[in-house]
């Protein structure tokens, strides 16, 4: 997804007040991401290519980066953490579905050792991880879904995060 690493154009400046317009911009860009933060990520999980809007370029660019890889990883570990040792205090009553994911445990760390690896990401796989954490009220990492279903999920995910090669060119060797 090269349109990820380039900048996005956002649109002719005047460089006569390249000062204040550019940073302008940039903020009213940054503030409709932030209140579509949701729906650019459900894009995005669906395949829509990063390039097609500004918005989605920026929010892809968002996921992508090692410091949210890292945390994604962080929350799977300790879903897993979890699943083995309950909390035993209301106030850290745990909500996912622990049966699902011990039974999904393999899988998960392959997700997670992809998420630290050292290869690049695609938004797409990012955003679908995102949104299986995310969303309570959809993912069976929560739900009491079919059994194999987190499971199958997330190796959905872990496969998404692969990049997609160019037109015309061959794919890396993983």
């Amino acid at each position: 997804m090269p349109t990820i690493a380039v900048r996005p154009n956002l649109g002719d400046y005047d460089n006569s007040d390249e000062q204040t317009t550019r940073p302008r911009r940039s903020l009213a860009l940054r503030m409709k991401v932030a209140v579509r933060r949701d729906a650019l990520l459900r894009d995005l999980a669906a395949g829509a290519p990063a390039g097609r809007s500004p918005e989605l370029a920026l929010r892809a660019s968002k996921l992508v980066t090692d410091r949210h890889r890292h945390q994604l990883a962080n929350t799977l570990r300790r879903t897993i953490r979890e699943a083995y040792q309950p909390a035993t205090t209301r106030a850290n009553i745990s909500i996912i579905d622990r049966r699902a994911v011990i039974d999904a445990e393999v899988a998960i760390d392959a997700l997670i050792a992809r998420l630290t690896s050292e290869r690049p990401v695609a938004a797409r796989g990012m955003a679908i991880v995102e949104l299986m954490i995310s969303n309570a009220v959809e993912s069976p990492l929560y739900g009491d879904a079919k059994p194999g279903t987190l499971r199958r999920q997330v190796a959905a995910a872990t496969s998404a995060l692969e990049l997609e090669p160019e037109p015309g060119e061959l794919p890396l060797a993983a």
